[in-house]
């Protein structure tokens, strides 16, 4: 008799850590042995530059405030809806995080930040310099309240410099009409990039946008699915995809080898108008990743600059499916029991996401 093994952990640490920084287990579900049960007992417990490894589980891991420099790894998310993600199918939640002064080096990435609350907030803060937020899903909801609320998913609150957001799925929900926010630079930015994002917002909220006109100001915007509104100055737009919404070309703003559903866009600079979106993706009605890969004759492939794919799913590093850590993963484990022998055959299967 074969027998499948679901593993409670299934993540795999295959990487060798240095004798300076530990790594620590996090995991909220009953019976199940852990260093900590909640994200902000973690950051608490562990030192600077130590991983944090979030389990999957039902239950959410809380908010938590970094002073500290970690590196915070999930299971990712949508592990049902695509192959070969994990064996043990939750993502790893978390509600609220904010990064202070102190905290530059962080990486987050392979979580799903998902909670209520009944007043404006912010998924993700950012108060400091050079942290990267990767390969998350990202969903924060008003719920009811006040028609003034908005929902934010990441907002950085000052010109902060070398912040890098990429390969997420940020999708905030608010209660009302156009109060739904992607990502919100208060100010400017300096050498910071947005990359191979799927941004999802309603067509009159702000899915990605710059409060202040500032030559200073250095950002990338390449290689996004964009719903939503679009507003920058001193930003260099180029292989995205805008499937609704507007852009407002600030000063100082290149755009190039991007596509659109109208004219957002001009029509220079091998940007193409008028796109009609049901030849570009599989299908984006479903509102999964995977229905944002691009269909075969899709006018987005090798329309980018240097002949790469526009979309998130373009250049040598892409979004990547479910937002799996770029670490090794087992997905399936099978056990065959009808051999007589005292050596137990075990089958497991494992992907490594880079």
């Amino acid at each position: 008799m074969k027998k499948r093994i679901t593993f409670l952990t299934t993540i795999v640490i295959l990487i060798a850590m240095s004798a300076s920084a530990d790594v620590w287990r996090v995991n909220n579900r009953p019976n199940v042995d852990a260093d900590f049960t909640t994200l902000q007992a973690a950051y608490t417990g562990a030192a600077s530059y130590d991983t944090i490894y979030l389990e999957g589980s039902p239950f959410s891991y809380g908010t938590a405030t970094f002073y500290r420099p970690m590196t915070v790894i999930g299971t990712g998310y949508w592990l049902n809806e695509n192959d070969s993600t994990q064996a043990y199918n939750q993502p790893s939640i978390v509600s609220t995080l904010k990064f202070n002064a102190g905290s530059e080096g962080t990486v987050i990435e392979g979580l799903y930040s998902s909670y209520y609350s009944n007043g404006s907030s912010s998924a993700i803060t950012i108060n400091t310099d050079n942290i990267t937020i990767r390969r998350n899903r990202i969903r924060p909801n008003t719920g009811s309240g006040h028609y003034t609320y908005t929902a934010t998913g990441i907002y950085i609150g000052a010109a902060y410099n070398s912040i890098t957001i990429e390969q997420n799925w940020i999708e905030p929900l608010a209660n009302y009409t156009n109060n739904g926010r992607g990502i919100i630079f208060s100010t400017y930015c300096v050498n910071s990039i947005v990359r191979n994002n799927i941004i999802k917002c309603d067509t009159n909220e702000l899915a990605i946008h710059m409060g202040a006109e500032n030559e200073a100001s250095s950002l990338i915007i390449s290689n996004n699915i964009i719903m939503g509104k679009v507003n920058t100055y001193y930003s260099s737009h180029f292989n995205n995809i805008i499937l609704w919404g507007t852009y407002t070309a600030g000063a100082g703003d290149i755009n190039s080898n991007n596509l659109c559903n109208a004219t957002q866009y001009p029509a220079i600079n091998s940007n193409q108008q008028n796109v009609d979106m049901t030849t570009v993706f599989e299908d984006y009605t479903t509102y999964i990743d995977n229905g944002y890969l691009l269909k075969t004759g899709s006018p987005a492939i090798g329309a980018g600059m240097l002949g790469v794919d526009c979309g998130a799913f373009g250049t040598n590093d892409p979004y990547v499916l479910s937002g799996m850590p770029p670490i090794p993963a087992i997905f399936d484990v099978e056990m065959d029991q009808s051999i007589g022998t005292t050596t137990l055959p075990v089958t497991i299967k494992a992907k490594s996401h880079k």
